[in-house]
């Protein structure tokens, strides 16, 4: 007879998080799409879910934010170490940035919501140092001693989250080969050798 913790282990898990999760993010990009303002009360009409579903998975709207940046993050750095060794270090940048960027205009109401709003400085903070924290590693390899990779990437991730808020929240007046055009050559020349 197998013990309590192997029936455990053997039983499948259970799908229902993932399908009220799926069902949130999908229900923000349909109100993004829409350009409706995003708020839990808007999310959960959309899903069709009840709040304590949707606080059973994030802890507010902003959260929602930070865990898809992490995930975003998480591909960020797996770009980054497939490409550098390979490809100069501008190409590198031009693919990483262009990858979050898109993700982040895939979800611009979102985003929009979340960085441009008083209310969520926290979920800010953590949005830039989770991107800050996939771009330490490359930073790292590129600075000289006298410079902290911390805090280098900190400062450039401020930057572009900076200027892309602002385009977010316009509504992206231009397309985003501009924004990473505007954006890619105020890097550091280090970061794109």
């Amino acid at each position: 007879m197998p013990n309590r913790t192997e029936s455990t282990a053997a039983r499948a898990q259970d799908p229902r998080p993932a399908r009220t999760r799926a069902a949130i993010l999908d229900a923000i990009e349909r109100l993004g799409e829409a350009n409706t303002e995003i708020s839990v009360a808007a999310v959960v009409a959309e899903a069709q879910l009840s709040r304590s579903s949707f606080y059973s998975q994030f802890k507010d709207i902003g959260d929602v934010a930070v865990q898809l940046m992490r995930d975003i993050a998480a591909e960020m750095l797996r770009l980054d170490l497939r490409l550098r060794p390979s490809e100069d270090g501008r190409a590198s940048t031009i693919a990483v940035t262009g990858y979050m960027l898109s993700e982040m205009q895939r979800r611009r109401g979102l985003f929009a919501a979340v960085l441009g709003s008083a209310a969520s400085v926290e979920s800010e903070r953590e949005i830039c140092r989770v991107i800050a924290e996939s771009m330490q590693q490359s930073v790292s390899t590129q600075v000289d001693e006298e410079m902290d990779a911390e805090t280098v990437s900190l400062f450039i991730v401020s930057g572009m989250l900076s200027v892309t808020t602002a385009w977010l929240i316009a509504g992206c007046p231009y397309s985003l080969s501009e924004l990473q055009e505007r954006i890619v050559p105020a890097l550091p020349n280090w970061l794109l050798e």
